[in-house]
């Protein structure tokens, strides 16, 4: 467990911040900013290219409490001036990319997808060794999804459902700004806070399994230094 006084914001018992109210609590994360790193953050926001990826955001979540976040992708694409967005797909998910694609195409922008088994790559093809699942099973393949959504010339792209650590491979490679539309949960119908708002109950012996499974390895693991 993390001491009560350590810096953040995850052991906060209110929403100072939030509201501005200056009641914000000795060990407030805020307080570790110097000066030198509030003025490194703030020159990042007045780039060019960062300052207008901002205000577009700014713009989209000004609306968002009366927006479904399809909507919101629409407003964040439309503020940032873009014609062309790519669709990185995961392969089960691709009826809701094909979905939205229309709906963008409404819109009046351009669309262009990629699903995650593209080139139908095994593990020995990209040097996998793990012992779980079939050695015949085809891989995603996030990173050849990133390139050839660059080589299309796509200047925002959409993650819909790819497998965790794919999504992070492909934000890592992605050539244009990317945001999310789906988080993949094969348990809970792609609704990843559904194991949160149950963990307590429906979901709570799934994942407690999971946890004392994950501590007893790292228990096991010799300890960094």
């Amino acid at each position: 467990m993390m001491a009560v006084d350590e810096r953040s914001c995850l052991n906060c018992t209110g929403e100072p911040c939030e509201h501005a109210t200056g009641d914000n609590p000795d060990y407030c994360l805020g307080g570790s900013v110097t000066p030198e790193i509030h003025e490194e953050v703030r020159r990042r926001y007045l780039d060019p290219e960062i300052h207008a990826i901002y205000e577009a955001s700014v713009r989209s979540s000004a609306l968002c409490s009366n927006l479904t976040r399809v909507q919101e992708i629409i407003e964040f694409a439309r503020g940032l001036g873009v014609r062309k967005i790519g669709l990185a797909s995961c392969t089960i998910m691709l009826n809701e990319a094909r979905t939205f694609a229309r709906i963008l195409r409404d819109a009046g922008f351009e669309t262009y997808g990629v699903a995650c088994k593209i080139e139908s790559n095994h593990r020995s093809d990209l040097a996998v060794h793990v012992s779980e699942g079939s050695q015949d099973t085809i891989l995603c393949n996030p990173i050849m999804q990133a390139r050839l959504l660059e080589e299309a010339g796509t200047e925002l792209n959409v993650v819909v459902g790819l497998c965790v650590g794919h999504d992070a491979l492909f934000y890592k490679h992605s050539a244009a700004v990317t945001t999310t539309l789906a988080g993949k949960d094969h348990i809970t119908m792609n609704n990843p806070c559904a194991a949160l708002y149950g963990h307590n109950s429906i979901y709570r012996k799934r994942i407690q399994e999971t946890v004392d499974a994950c501590r007893a390895d790292l228990d096991s693991r010799p300890q960094s230094r």
